[in-house]
């Protein structure tokens, strides 16, 4: 496989230079030279003070918020070595003093929240900017630390077995008071996003890419809140949900861990494929805790392209894959030509979008290929601000086939049977109808009619074991720069179709979005407007 950079080896040279400064800046303040050879001292007697220089550090600031649906994450710690702060009540936070890194990794901590772990770029005297979900825990359970514990998620395979005595406090003490674990489950082919890391691995000098077939996450802290982890010696063992876009599932795999003090993952051990579909698991025993994750390296080819906004090249436009028969996501940013080069799994299918700040582009199905692909003049183009919109619809293995439907002001139906336009009227267009799994669909819309779009799911399959609400069904919606995230209502049943949302545009093009969910056996259309008009920024 091709590698991708590695870390910035500008860290030894700053090392040097200050093991050579620090010294030399001591020699100075000791000898209390005045340029002439000779001592000098202020007026009262006394030597000046000896000045130690403080190291540089940057800031990052950000959002947290709930992977159920976007709602802002209020009183969540996030920290990184020694420094932390909380979140306000909008989710939003800033960070000082952290130190200096390529990959500085923050940890975010809430109540009902499985541990969020973020990765970004920090450099000195800079403050850089980081969007972090949180998943919900999946079970929290407490015990005597002398005590053997079994963790298990409520209808999921999740599963850790802890040894009696077998956790300790970082200084190798035992743990004061009782024992508290969480474990949380991740879902790849649900959300390739829900994983920390960008899916990369650190192999040697150099950082490959992997694919998922499912992660856990293990918190344990004891009766003060100090982390713990298991003592030397002693293991546990954990059984992670297979969860992936692949149609194949290995006997074994290999168990990757994130390793925070880098923030890129390591392989370590294996696990073995157990259970029955749909609930089967990867099993394996691991000797520390942190995100472990059932993964393959995966062999990459890139894909070329370019990205225009207004017909002109978009620098810095960020470039997303997003795999379609495998779970990983990866991107690049566009160069001041507005061309890009961005990694994809060979031999597969993905989807292909850009964004720019507030601004998107349709979403394209890229593979499969067993060489680099280069999409040549075809650019993806960017939709300003206030006509872009982008829904995208993903589920579990089941039920097989979950299409998107949108109804228009003019009463136009954008669905499978009619995909629509991105450059004629009703300028929205199905860009990918998925029939085999997972999804996922997208549906872009260029320009934005004044009155009331509806969007439903409608479970095509017609089955219920499980339906929309077990699979789970998950719609993401991007307008304006930010991303609503909705989920199935309870009343499932054996309805057919699930409402989702109304977007309501003015002349303005100012929009209004109001969840509807409710349950229906087939998808509620708007009511079509008179000679419909689109809006005008």
């Amino acid at each position: 496989m091709q590698s991708l950079p590695g870390l910035d080896p500008a860290r030894k040279h700053r090392a040097l230079r200050w093991a050579f400064t620090v010294p030399l800046l001591l020699a100075l303040a000791a000898c209390g030279g005045d340029g002439d050879g000779q001592s000098s001292q202020k007026e009262g007697g006394g030597t000046p003070p000896i000045t130690t220089p403080t190291a540089a550090t940057g800031s990052v600031s950000g959002t947290v918020k709930s992977s159920v649906d976007s709602s802002p994450v209020a009183g969540a710690t996030v920290s990184s070595g020694s420094v932390s702060t909380q979140t306000k009540a909008d989710g939003t936070f800033e960070l000082k003093g952290v130190t200096p890194a390529e990959r500085a990794v923050l940890h975010v901590n809430a109540s009902t929240f499985g541990e969020g772990l973020a990765v970004t770029s920090v450099v000195a005297d800079q403050t850089s900017s980081v969007v972090v979900q949180l998943y919900p825990v999946g079970a929290v359970q407490t015990g005597a630390a002398t005590s053997a514990m079994i963790v298990t998620v409520p209808n999921s395979p999740a599963r850790v077995e802890l040894p009696a005595s077998g956790v300790v406090r970082p200084d190798g003490k035992p743990p004061v008071g009782d024992v508290t674990v969480a474990l949380t489950p991740v879902q790849p082919a649900i959300d390739v996003n829900a994983m920390p890391g960008e899916y990369r691995v650190a192999m040697g000098n150099s950082v490959g890419l992997m694919e998922s077939w499912g992660a856990i996450n293990v918190t344990l802290t004891d009766s003060d809140g100090t982390r713990l982890n298991l003592g030397q010696g002693k293991t546990a063992t954990i059984q992670i949900p297979v969860s992936t876009r692949s149609s194949v599932r290995p006997a074994t795999i290999p168990l990757f861990y994130f390793d925070e003090s880098i923030g890129l993952w390591k392989q370590e051990g294996t696990a073995t494929l157990e259970g029955v579909a749909p609930n089967q698991y990867y099993k394996g025993t691991v000797s520390h805790f942190t995100y472990w994750n059932a993964d393959q390296i995966m062999d990459t080819i890139y894909v070329s392209g370019c990205v225009n906004n207004n017909a002109a090249p978009a620098a810095g436009a960020r470039a997303v894959v997003d795999g379609i028969d495998y779970s990983n996501t990866s991107s690049a940013l566009t160069g001041a030509d507005g061309k890009f080069r961005v990694p994809m799994k060979k031999n597969a299918r993905a989807t292909l979008t850009a964004l720019s700040g507030a601004n998107l582009s349709n979403t394209i199905t890229v593979g499969p290929s067993d060489t680099d692909i280069d999409l040549g003049a075809t650019c993806l183009n960017l939709v300003p601000l206030a006509h872009g919109v982008s829904i995208k619809l993903t589920w579990g293995e089941r039920p097989y086939d979950v299409d998107s439907h949108l109804f228009a002001p003019d009463g136009s139906h954008v669905y499978y049977g009619n995909e629509g336009s991105l450059t004629a009227a009703p300028f929205a267009n199905l860009d990918i109808d998925d029939i085999d799994s997972f999804g996922p669909e997208f549906v872009t819309l260029s320009r934005l009619m004044v009155g009331t779009y509806r969007y439903a799911v409608h479970n095509y399959s017609e089955t219920f074991n499980p339906g929309m609400t077990g699979s789970p069904v998950r719609v993401e919606l991007t307008q304006g720069g930010t991303t609503q995230v909705f989920t199935p209502p309870a009343g499932e049943g054996n309805f057919y179709s699930w409402n989702v949302f109304t977007l309501t545009v003015n002349a303005q093009c100012g929009v209004t979005v109001t969840p509807v969910n409710t349950w229906s056996n087939s998808p509620i259309p708007s009511t079509p407007v008179a000679n419909p008009q689109y809006c005008t920024p």
